[in-house]
């Protein structure tokens, strides 16, 4: 990890695209997705009863200067993910930086690897998923000679580029492709109208399951 890039400019989804991701389950996201963009079970939502949704700026690294570097870029509506590589020794990540990422607008935060002050994060509302905690953070600056902003960035072998959307939910998280957010909200609304209406239709009804079973040669005893 090398780059010292820092790209200031991204192409974002709308407002109101990001809104209408932000009101379905992470899991009707990833089935409209194909099954694909689901980020790892270890990276988990560490503010229970928050929705974790935003167009992504990246940090590539744990540096706290680099991270705040991709805050200073952040818009309101925007989270940040920061690839810091999945360590779980320390943490990169704690309540002042998402006190002050607040009061920025920036509403949420992706960490792959480990943050601190889980207390804080839930009494002022920050949605935070990442991998766990620790109390013990690093000495700064930390691998200041490597990092990145705004450059795409692979977690657990997804690709997570600029732009991008993530949400996450107490399910887990998703990553939706910026170029696809409006295709992936449609589809997922559809198919939710479908279920409910399917459920509905059999509701107090036999699945006529044992049936099924005998028929592919089940003993039914």
């Amino acid at each position: 990890m090398s780059l010292r890039e820092i790209h200031t400019e991204i192409i974002r989804p709308t407002r109101s695209e990001i809104a209408a991701l932000s009101r379905l389950p992470v899991a009707s996201i990833v089935d409209a997705l194909g099954k694909t963009g689901a980020l790892s079970y270890c990276l988990k939502l560490q503010t229970p009863g928050l929705v974790l949704c935003g167009s992504v700026v990246t940090a590539l690294g744990p540096d706290v200067t680099v991270r705040r570097a991709a805050i200073d870029l952040a818009q309101p509506g925007d989270i940040v993910v920061v690839a810091a590589g999945g360590g779980k020794e320390r943490s990169c990540f704690g309540g002042v930086t998402a006190t002050h990422m607040q009061s920025r607008g920036i509403t949420g935060v992706l960490v792959d690897g480990m943050v601190r002050d889980v207390a804080e994060l839930r009494r002022i509302a920050f949605p935070t998923v990442a991998r766990g905690t620790t109390p013990l953070n690093y000495d700064y600056p930390a691998d200041r000679h490597g990092g990145a902003v705004n450059v795409a960035v692979l977690i657990d072998g997804v690709r997570i580029a600029p732009g991008d959307v993530v949400v996450g939910d107490e399910d887990g998280a998703v990553v939706v492709p910026r170029d696809q957010v409006a295709t992936v909200v449609a589809r997922a609304r559809t198919a939710m109208t479908v279920e409910a209406e399917k459920w509905w239709s059999r509701r107090g009804q036999s699945f006529g399951a044992v049936q099924q079973l005998a028929d592919c040669g089940y003993k039914i005893i």
